[in-house]
């Protein structure tokens, strides 16, 4: 007992001397050890954060309470301090009562400021030195930091103001400032000329650093606030992302505010590969495009390498894995609010392990059991009616790439003068060069033709080979972006029974389908109540009857009529919009407002 009496008088004295609060190993199981004069002692700093709230918004009445993406403003700023694990008191400091009440609801401890404090041209550092002073009187103790966060900076993160708190605590700077890289071809005005802040004109981002204060946050020693300022001789800079710098002051700031607490993680697996071809890859694209107000992430399964080599030339941010335990590593990683599936049929196993963190779960053309564990399945391909109201079918859901929108429905003219043949990325059972063939051995070829195929399609040099060879006007293109104009320039399209049908059938371009395999032959869209001639499972359909086909199509100008206006009557332009809805209010139904 003598030895702890001892060592507690150490403690005051040093206590008093040095403005330092200790306590001993034993006693506190915790803290930062110090060796002193053979004993082992725990440093113990004190953080208190300090929210300054005044009730004269001028800029936006009430700012400070009025409600963003569900909850008071100041609310926002009061749950990130507060979620701080290094912050040991939060505490606001107002002149308005109903600021003071929106905190005591959040249990947040309200420090009442004079009127003095609380007119429009006083700085914040008396304020802030008047809360800290208040507080310690009340504790009986002192603080070491001190940090100041505006309640008009929303989105400023926990784990950004934990690192910077780090940074603080493991540095020697007397004030760390949180800033914004904010380099800028930037002008200025000297001796009545505007002159340019910059010794040349280069890009942005070879600029030097020119950083602009936030309103995320001061932090400073305790004894460098006082009522006149809280900044030391030595200062440091914390940069936050540009994301976390919104600091509202108008309703443009509230509006991106808005938008940006509005985003969510998304994670798109998409499966590309020549068995499958990339239809997948293209629509989680699509969905990427439409999507880009939330953070995303799209995955790829590091075998498919036609799929991965398609996502990463779209600069997208990019993941792939090598197995599934590396795919559920990288989603925790991410720690996606939505997981979107664009892979075909999955297992309930599969589905379920995605779903445990609460996570809500989306997939595209799932025929398989894991469906059933789904939060929503959306399937174009199909027009099935489905009991499930898991369960979204048919053309309505169809998502219609961007091109397709820049283009009017053309019109049928009298005579066929160009045909497209087109069958997709992989193109596995080599129709391209068929139908060629057939083409070019009728009598009469008075019509050019068009070829479009895709990165996996493995017999380009042999179509080329087999090209130079014919009676035929033929260009053969490659991995093109722009197949709108070529699909809508031509009288008549050969395709596959796929998602490439949806696209044509946009243009109102007769079509003449041959199906790649038994799930494409099921597809219900490809029909001619639909406007679409569509001759089966090719690998069944003799050269004969394609022939056939296509000089009836040909000669017949009022059937071609009545095929374009039964497909222009579809109306195929809308999928995207509806796909969103469905994802988004069944995704807001299922979790509601989370931060």
């Amino acid at each position: 007992m003598v030895v702890w009496n001892v060592l507690q008088a150490i403690v005051r004295s040093l206590d008093t001397r040095m403005g330092l609060h200790y306590t001993c190993m034993e006693r506190c199981g915790s803290g930062k050890p110090l060796h002193f004069q053979g004993f082992v002692i725990v440093t113990t700093s004190r953080t208190i954060a300090v929210i300054p709230a005044r009730g004269g918004s001028r800029g936006i009445p009430r700012k400070n309470v009025r409600f963003l993406r569900g909850k008071p403003l100041i609310a926002w700023t009061i749950d990130t301090a507060k979620k701080c694990a290094a912050i040991d008191r939060v505490i606001v400091s107002t002149d308005d009562p109903e600021i003071a009440h929106v905190a005591e609801v959040h249990n947040c401890p309200v420090v009442m400021r004079p009127a003095a404090l609380a007119a429009d041209d006083v700085p914040l550092d008396p304020v802030i030195h008047h809360a800290v002073c208040a507080v310690e009187e009340q504790e009986g103790s002192a603080f070491d930091t001190v940090i100041t966060l505006q309640p008009t900076s929303p989105l400023l993160s926990v784990d950004t103001l934990a690192a910077a708190l780090e940074k603080f605590a493991q540095g020697t700077m007397d004030t760390l400032i949180s800033v914004v890289d904010d380099r800028h071809l930037s002008w200025t005005v000297k001796d009545g000329k505007y002159v340019p802040m910059y010794a040349q004109r280069v890009n942005r981002q070879y600029l030097p650093a020119n950083f602009r204060e936030t309103g995320g946050f001061v932090i400073a020693r305790r004894r460098h606030v006082t009522d006149r300022s809280r900044f030391g001789a030595e200062i440091d800079l914390f940069e936050i992302p540009h994301t976390q710098a919104i600091d509202i002051d108008d309703y443009m700031d509230w509006w991106l505010a808005d938008k940006l607490l509005g985003r969510r993680r998304i994670l798109l697996r998409a499966a590309g590969y020549e068995q499958i071809g990339l239809g997948h890859v293209y629509r989680v694209l699509m969905l990427a495009s439409r999507l880009i107000d939330h953070e995303l992430l799209i995955s790829t399964d590091a075998g498919h390498t036609l799929g991965t080599k398609k996502v990463q030339d779209s600069f997208y941010p990019h993941a792939t894995f090598a197995s599934d335990e590396e795919f559920f590593s990288l989603v925790k990683r991410f720690g996606p609010h939505i997981v979107i599936n664009d892979i075909l049929d999955t297992d309930p196993a599969y589905v379920r392990s995605l779903k445990a963190d609460g996570r809500f779960v989306v997939n595209f053309e799932d025929l398989g059991e894991g469906a059933w564990a789904a939060d929503a399945v959306i399937n174009a391909l199909y027009e099935a009616d489905h009991p499930s109201p898991l369960f979204h079918f048919g053309k309505d859901y169809y998502c219609l790439r961007d091109e397709f929108h820049l283009l009017s429905p053309r019109e049928v003219t009298d005579e066929v003068k160009e045909v497209l043949i087109t069958f997709g990325g992989t193109d596995p059972n080599d129709y391209t060069r068929r139908v060629l063939t057939i083409l070019a051995g009728l009598p009469r070829k008075d019509f050019c033709v068009t070829v479009v195929t895709g990165l996996g399609y493995s017999h380009f040099d042999a179509l080329q080979e087999t090209v130079t060879g014919l009676d035929l006007k033929v260009e053969v293109l490659r991995d093109i972006r722009n197949i709108s104009r070529y699909m809508h320039r031509a009288d008549i399209v050969f395709t596959s029974a796929g998602r490439t049908v949806f696209e044509v059938a946009s243009l109102g371009t007769p079509i003449i389908v041959l199906a790649q395999n038994q799930r494409e032959l099921a597809h219900t869209f490809a029909r001619e109540e639909n406007g679409i001639v569509n001759l089966g499972l090719g690998t069944r359909c003799s050269d004969t009857d394609i022939a056939a086909a296509f000089m009836r199509l040909r000669d017949d100008v009022v059937l071609r009529r009545r095929l374009s206006s039964t497909m222009r009557g579809h109306n195929l332009r809308s999928g995207m919009d509806n796909v969103l809805r469905v994802i988004f209010e069944k995704y807001e139904a299922a979790k509601g407002w989370e931060q």
